[in-house]
């Protein structure tokens, strides 16, 4: 007696997605492209002004080297969008991640606050935007730095670098992601702003599985941060 024929797969039932993964090299490689990519631009960006770059120079470059690292890590192995995290979800999930902007705003003002408070250290890296040459400037500083570096930073340090350091455990992943990620906003008054911000965009890219939240988040932060700097002529 013959078994019976297995039935065949119906064509029109769609396969099971399953997310490429990043490795230690994409890691590695985007880490090392961050770097270089972001000096190159500074010094070229620094020739070409004769001196100090502008503002709106300044803040392209930490989003234009973020993307760039995104790009050349995704070209080795792993040429999917998916594997950072650039898939879609429903517009209330980008709802969450504006409102939890906001969130880590007002919490991340009163950090400030208790550590200019503590150590008399007033200084703020984002006075520096002050130095516009007009309202065209200021306007791309706002665009740029509310939704560029939101965007680039977010695919390098979440969609790459949370997405790599997963495999060491998600509390880990957190925890080191967030960390590198208020190191690379350098040891100053936003230290613990950055820091707070990485923790969250981290456990909101676990949450949903997409980068757009996250984005949405460190653009609603960035952009109040820059309006802020704006409205009251760079003193946060």
């Amino acid at each position: 007696m013959t078994e019976p024929a297995a039935p065949a797969a119906d064509p029109a039932d769609p396969a099971p997605t399953i997310r490429p993964s990043l490795g230690w090299l994409e890691l590695g490689v985007a880490a090392l492209s961050y770097v270089v990519v972001q000096l190159a631009l500074a010094v070229v960006a620094g020739l070409l002004s004769e001196g100090v770059p502008s503002a709106p120079v300044l803040v392209a470059i930490s989003g234009v080297s973020a993307l760039a690292a995104v790009a050349i890590a995704l070209s080795l192995r792993v040429r999917s969008r998916a594997a950072v995290g650039l898939v879609r979800v429903p517009v209330r999930t980008v709802l969450v991640g504006i409102g939890l902007g906001v969130v880590v705003w007002l919490v991340s003002r009163a950090l400030i606050l208790a550590y200019v408070a503590i150590t008399g250290d007033a200084s703020d890296p984002q006075a520096a935007l002050t130095l516009f040459s007009g309202p065209v400037a200021a306007t791309l500083v706002v665009l740029i730095g509310g939704l560029v570096v939101p965007l680039g930073e977010e695919l390098l340090f979440r969609g790459v670098g949370y997405g790599v350091l997963r495999r060491l455990g998600q509390v880990v992943a957190v925890v080191l992601s967030a960390g590198v990620f208020a190191l690379a906003h350098g040891l100053n008054v936003v230290f613990a702003a950055a820091l707070l911000l990485g923790v969250v965009n981290a456990v909101l890219y676990e949450r949903t599985g997409s980068i757009w939240p996250p984005v949405a988040a460190h653009a609603t932060f960035n952009l109040i941060s820059f309006a802020l700097v704006l409205a009251v002529g760079g003193q946060v």
